[in-house]
């Protein structure tokens, strides 16, 4: 690789009360191969000593480029604004609490090609970042992506293993608040061409507590529970018109999929039930892929459809 040669990439870092673990993730990024790197770094209101240490590393960093929220936005908008600072022509996302191998941006650079995003494998460490022994790939499928299906109910490629190009960013942005930022991503960027896929390790995924909320959460009961149950069922359906409207009526096998899939969401009458688990076997293939599963767990994911929406 050239690295006078080689486009400048930009590493988008968002942060909020990332103290514990920032500095080894900023000295990872540092410590690229791929020399012809800006940092942007959003922070977004942090209460503890993030601010302290950003300031620190964007002063002996001239390639760090630092902002602070005036009030907090989220993650989905605060990666989207730190997405739009961003001059490269490549944008890598980057979580506060990860740790990168040394050649990750190199050889995601070196793969992409011409697709709109290419993706890696990952190690899942503890919080002291020691390995697991496992890898997202014994978790879930990785693979190349080359239909926007694929993603339609399920997304399992993770912001912090990408790199995509900034044509990408600018036909995704605003960000949609109802939809994680990277599956947001990952869907319009399989409508634009393949997702490629590095069957190697280049990010030490780093599990703890902080990052798990919502998984481990308690059930809720009475009115509070259904309350959730309807929301969380609003917020499916507005994804998936969102996911309707920016697929290219190009697409046209996609489009018409995707048009049903937002017809059999809208109720729960018998005969879109019935027709919802119909199409749910029929591109099983699609919508499942991500997720690794027998196909017996697969059929009866399909049937469970008659009951609920994903």
């Amino acid at each position: 690789l050239n690295q006078n040669l080689s486009p400048t990439i930009s590493v988008v870092l968002a942060t909020y009360n990332g103290e514990k673990y920032i500095q080894e993730q900023l000295d990872s990024v540092l410590n690229q191969s791929y020399k012809n790197l800006e940092i942007i770094i959003v922070d977004d209101c942090s209460t503890d000593n993030t601010i302290t240490i950003l300031n620190k590393y964007a002063t002996e960093h001239s390639n760090i480029k630092l902002f602070r929220n005036e009030k907090n936005l989220g993650f989905i908008k605060n990666f989207d604004k730190g997405c739009s600072l961003a001059s490269g022509e490549y944008i890598a996302l980057c979580d506060q609490d990860d740790y990168w191998d040394k050649y990750k941006i190199e050889k995601l650079y070196s793969n992409i090609g011409d697709a709109p995003m290419v993706y890696s494998d990952s190690f899942l460490c503890d919080d002291k970042l020691n390995k697991s022994g496992k890898k997202v790939s014994d978790k879930v499928n990785c693979m190349t992506i080359n239909s926007c299906l694929q993603h339609a109910v399920f997304c399992r490629i993770y912001g912090h293993a990408t790199l995509m190009s900034k044509s990408l960013y600018r036909r995704a942005t605003p960000f949609i608040p109802d939809i994680p930022h990277d599956w947001w991503l990952c869907f319009i960027a399989s409508t634009m061409g393949e997702i490629k896929y590095v069957d190697e390790p280049l990010s030490y995924y780093r599990q703890h507590s902080l990052n798990m909320i919502g998984i481990a959460g308690g059930k809720k009961r009475g009115h509070h529970k259904q309350n959730k149950k309807r929301g969380e069922k609003e917020k499916i359906r507005r994804r998936v018109q969102a996911f309707y409207n920016i697929c290219p009526d190009s697409l046209v096998k996609e489009k018409k999929v995707l048009n049903n899939l937002l017809r059999f969401y809208k109720n729960f009458f018998l005969l879109s039930n019935l027709k919802r688990v119909i199409l749910f076997f029929k591109y099983y293939k699609y919508f499942l892929a991500p997720k690794k599963r027998s196909l017996l767990s697969n059929y009866l994911f399909c049937i469970k459809m008659f009951i609920t929406i994903k």
